[in-house]
């Protein structure tokens, strides 16, 4: 990591009493446990902290400390913003326009960051924004902060399975369970506490799936919404199940957020490029983990992304 950019931000805060941190709108463990980390260290260090998600954090984060000081909207000014786990400022809302960009700190790991920052340590080989904090505040942080932390790396690797958990991040993995994380009680709480009706709509998701050789596509419609009671919240971690079949290598989700809007998911095991894949449709994301949304109904999309992607 630069350590130059690290000085410089340590500088900024040091100068900076009113400070905004905030991430991406539809907030993963990532941009949960970044957010939060952050401003918790940063409250320790005596700072006015203003901590924003746009989107309310799926429940299964609601075990770490400092998640109920989080709004979902903030106005007016401050000394130092710091954006977290987002590759541009598009990916979020409810922050202050025109933010000086002298003011402005972009800390992430995907590779299709746009700089957006006046500092800017974008390091796409890291797992997870919570990751790149760790060698930012881990000597200077406690439990709830660590916490914090293990929560968003162990999301983003999908418990240590991605390809992107790496020998660097298992090794900050044990430094942090050596400072005292309890590693089986977060994961109980992150991957173990699905709702009812969370359950029942992965079962009538999983009924859509379809497989075209070695790809598989999933769909979660509002109507299964309405039957199981849950929210688009609700399907955050599912796109996943795309890619549990044997022989599949490319897993895509299609969510239908209004008769006019789909989102889709796509996961790879790493034989296909899907931030690449998303991009051609105004996304983005990582290698394996990336989506867009569409300005279309649920079938128009699921006809355009099949003309274009099946026959990859």
């Amino acid at each position: 990591m630069d350590k130059e950019s690290i000085a410089v931000i340590e500088q900024l805060i040091e100068n900076s009493d009113k400070i905004l941190v905030f991430a991406h709108k539809r907030p993963d463990g990532d941009a949960v446990g970044s957010v939060i980390a952050l401003s918790l260290f940063l409250e320790n260090a005596g700072k006015k902290v203003t901590s924003l998600l746009p989107d309310t954090p799926p429940p299964e984060y609601d075990f770490l400390k400092g998640i109920d000081g989080i709004v979902n909207k903030a106005k007016g000014e401050f000394d130092l913003y710091i954006s977290l786990d987002e590759a541009d400022l598009s990916r979020t809302y409810n922050i202050p326009e025109n933010i000086p960009k002298e003011k402005l700190i972009n800390i992430d790991h995907h590779k299709s960051n746009t700089y957006f920052g006046g500092v800017n340590i974008v390091l796409p080989s890291y797992s997870s924004t919570c990751e790149i904090l760790i060698e930012i505040i881990v000597e200077r942080g406690d439990t709830d902060i660590y916490n914090a932390l293990y929560t968003g790396m162990l999301t983003d690797t999908g418990g240590f399975k991605f390809a992107n958990t790496s020998v660097r991040t298992l090794k900050h993995a044990i430094e942090l369970i050596e400072k005292g994380v309890n590693h089986a009680y977060i994961s109980q709480m992150v991957f173990m506490r699905m709702t009812r009706g969370k359950i029942k709509l992965l079962s009538l998701a999983l009924e859509t799936l379809d497989f075209y050789g070695d790809k598989a596509i999933m769909t979660i419609s509002l109507d299964m919404l309405k039957k199981t009671g849950t929210t688009m919240k609700d399907t955050e971690s599912i796109t996943g199940y795309t890619l549990i079949t044997r022989g599949i290598e490319l897993g895509i989700l299609f969510r239908e957020e209004s008769k006019t809007r789909t989102r889709v998911s796509f996961r790879s095991k790493g034989k296909y490029d899907v931030d690449l894949i998303a991009r051609g449709f105004g996304g983005g994301g990582h290698k394996e983990a990336a989506g867009c949304t569409i300005d279309e109904n649920l079938h128009t999309t699921m006809k355009m992304i099949k003309e274009k992607v099946i026959d990859l």
